[in-house]
């Protein structure tokens, strides 16, 4: 019996991440080696992962603990602009990094319940679902759209429209 050596694997410094996007966020995010269960990717890149939008313009990432002090060396916190908690801008990428998330969205249930994908963390669907609605911005407005066609793929139409069906 003879034994053959298999060649290592290649292990990069970068983490490789089968995510894509045409500005390289998720691999310049991943490269930032954040520990898990200390982030978690928000808001639209979480629509746009699953196919739920065509086009990804930025990452937002919730960042505490551990990950928080890593964000931290690539530039100085300030306030964030909605008045809720500090902002952290990456300085080569369109990557915009938060001590927490808008009110009444606790931070460390947003992280524990994230999603992982391809070893990224992503903010749930439901959830962004119910912050998009609350927040009900013009531009939120067709990802509430895409969600509530997802769901309906998924679950047949909504009761209230069968009910209107089933009294006409």
């Amino acid at each position: 019996m003879s034994l053959t050596l298999l060649p290592a694997p290649d292990i990069s410094p970068t983490p490789r991440v089968l995510l894509t996007d045409p500005a390289g966020l998720f691999a310049t995010l991943a490269a930032l080696h954040l520990p898990r269960g200390f982030y978690v990717i928000c808001g639209s890149a979480a629509l746009y992962i699953r196919g739920l939008r065509a086009r990804l313009g930025d990452l937002d990432v919730l960042a505490t603990g551990p990950a928080w002090d890593i964000v931290t060396t690539l530039g100085a916190p300030c306030p964030a602009l909605s008045g809720h908690g500090l902002v952290i801008h990456h300085p080569r990428a369109a990557i915009e990094f938060v001590d927490r998330w808008t009110p009444g969205w606790p931070t460390e249930r947003l992280i524990a319940t994230a999603d992982l994908i391809d070893g990224l963390p992503f903010m749930r669907l439901g959830d962004v679902l119910a912050w998009k609605q609350a927040a009900r911005r013009p531009k939120d407005l067709p990802d509430i759209a895409a969600v509530d066609r997802l769901r309906r793929t998924w679950t047949g139409p909504h009761p209230a429209t069968l009910a209107r069906r089933w009294a006409a």
